[in-house]
């Protein structure tokens, strides 16, 4: 298995702003350590021209909007209401994004080096999917709690990776079943 980092952590959401939810593993496994995570992230998932400067943030704005679409869109892939408070929070980055973007050819585009400039793309691609006819896809990986958009034929994924996720779920079945 190989140890994730912000430089290699997989984009398996199958959506930026699920995939920016997947950032963090739990308690002691936050990617995003600081705000230069944050910009190398974004620039990975294409969120981010690699020319683009931006001034450098507090992070604690990116966790709160990180921990709010987790919890939105967690609440959905488990037939529940999103928290209104959590739902609040996505909606002023979403405004804050609005507010300063431009639409070029159907898409929004931000210019400028405002430190939550990073952040907008992200918001955008969560109200988006919010909308979306790909919202009845949104699951929940059985093993680690990451969100993902599941793709297969008949929607029967249970997990977001079979060669991580899917294959220790498998193992520990088993070895229940074997009594070892």
């Amino acid at each position: 298995m190989v140890t994730r980092s912000i430089e290699n952590i997989e984009f398996w959401g199958g959506d930026l702003a699920l995939d920016f939810a997947n950032t963090t593993e739990g308690p002691g496994k936050d990617h995003l350590r600081d705000f230069a995570d944050l910009v190398t992230w974004t620039r990975r998932a294409g969120a981010l021209p690699p020319t683009a400067r931006v001034e450098r943030g507090d992070l604690g704005r990116a966790l709160e909007l990180r921990a709010a679409i987790y919890d939105v869109f967690a609440a959905l892939a488990s037939d529940d209401a999103p928290p209104r408070g959590a739902l609040r929070s996505l909606l002023a980055v979403h405004a804050d994004a609005v507010r300063e973007g431009t639409l070029e050819d159907g898409d929004w585009a931000w210019a400028g080096s405002h430190p939550d400039r990073p952040l907008w793309p992200i918001a955008v691609a969560a109200v988006d999917l919010l909308r979306s006819e790909r919202l009845p896809r949104l699951k929940m990986c059985g093993n680690c709690r990451w969100l993902f958009l599941d793709r297969s034929r008949n929607g029967s994924r249970r997990w977001w990776s079979m060669n991580e996720c899917g294959v220790h779920t498998k193992m520990r079945r088993y070895r229940a079943r074997r009594g070892g």
